[in-house]
């Protein structure tokens, strides 16, 4: 626990966070707010949510798990962009996830810089340092994605470039509403369409290209860098030494802590967090005797080192595509996920 009343403490301007996410995701949201709170006592700390759906009773909910703290001020801000409904979406990225472009438009203009955060991540650290961080006039600050190095070459980014992975923004607001980027990021992303594999965070990189600022691992940390693979990965000094502290946790990828057939790394984690909102009890999705096969192979190939699940067996491999077809031809009503990707 954090002693406030310690000399060196010294009060200042509040920590703005912005989460972007629906109702159907407050549950993970509540996650990620009650581990900012925690670890954040010493800081005040204005919240902003912007929410594309907006259901009295996830948000009470999402209320009431906050209830033990006092260090904060919470606010929701609907938003309807027609436009991003139109925009490239895959089958498990909404277009919830462009509505932190519009953070500049949307928040008030006396709001000058945020902290944008994904809401499958937990804080782990006190995020002054972070907040404090000196953008100049950079658009932003995030962290490299050492697992990105295709995509810089695919989105044709000047050689050394880095690729950033955007769950994790300090954005300069007044520079984005100076430059419309918001605008040039829509545009860009209308032109593109289904060429942006990771959608909002490939037009980030492309269209800030040489105005975002790199910083520290530990300030995003993926739960999947608990375990590199053995090669084709840079900065590995640099990500072991995060791992020893990492600021913020942030479990990236389909791996999702609350997802029973996953093997997600520091799942407990996410669980023990769980256990201080309100939706404490809640058991993992799709937890059934019936996805008990799944959950076996997921996490014997997880066990055997490799980057691999039933899902993505079953869409990116030869034996995979054969399951299907065949499943297809022998009018097979198969369950959960298998029955999600015949249907594709």
């Amino acid at each position: 626990m954090v002693d406030c009343s310690l000399p060196e403490f010294t009060e200042s301007s509040p920590i703005r966070v912005l989460f972007c996410c629906d109702a159907g995701y407050y549950q993970h949201l509540a996650v990620a707010m009650v581990s900012l709170l925690s670890s954040n006592a010493c800081n005040q700390l204005e919240i902003h949510v912007i929410s594309t759906r907006r259901e009295a009773q996830p948000e009470m909910k999402l209320r009431r798990s906050l209830e033990s703290f006092s260090n904060f001020t919470l606010q929701i801000h609907d938003f309807r962009g027609p436009q991003i409904e139109r925009w490239h979406t895959s089958y498990h990225i909404t277009s919830e996830a462009y509505a932190r472009l519009f953070a500049a438009t949307i928040l008030p203009s006396s709001v000058e810089r945020i902290l944008y955060l994904d809401a499958d991540l937990v804080v782990l650290a006190d995020l002054r340092e972070l907040w404090s961080f000196e953008l100049g006039d950079a658009a932003v600050a995030a962290v490299s994605d050492p697992f990105g190095a295709s995509r810089s070459e695919a989105l044709g980014l000047p050689r050394g470039a880095v690729y950033i992975n955007s769950g994790v923004l300090l954005m300069n607001l007044r520079k984005w509403r100076r430059e419309a980027l918001a605008e040039r990021l829509g545009r860009y992303i209308q032109e593109q369409g289904s060429r942006l594999e990771y959608h909002d965070q490939d037009a980030i990189n492309a269209v800030l290209c040489g105005q975002i600022l790199v910083l520290d691992y530990r300030w995003n940390f993926q739960a999947k860098m608990l375990r590199l693979p053995r090669s084709g990965v840079p900065d590995r000094a640099k990500i072991g030494e995060a791992s020893r502290a990492p600021a913020i946790l942030h479990y990236t990828t389909m791996r999702k802590p609350w997802v029973f057939v996953m093997p997600t790394p520091a799942k407990a984690v996410y669980r023990r967090l769980l256990k201080r909102t309100a939706w404490r009890g809640t058991p993992p999705v799709g937890r059934s005797w019936a996805k008990l096969p799944e959950y076996l192979v997921n996490h014997g190939l997880y066990f055997l080192g490799l980057d691999y699940t039933w899902d993505r067996v079953l869409r990116r491999t030869t034996i995979g595509r054969v399951m299907v077809r065949s499943a297809k031809l022998l009018r097979v009503r198969p369950a959960g996920r298998l029955r999600s990707a015949l249907s594709n």
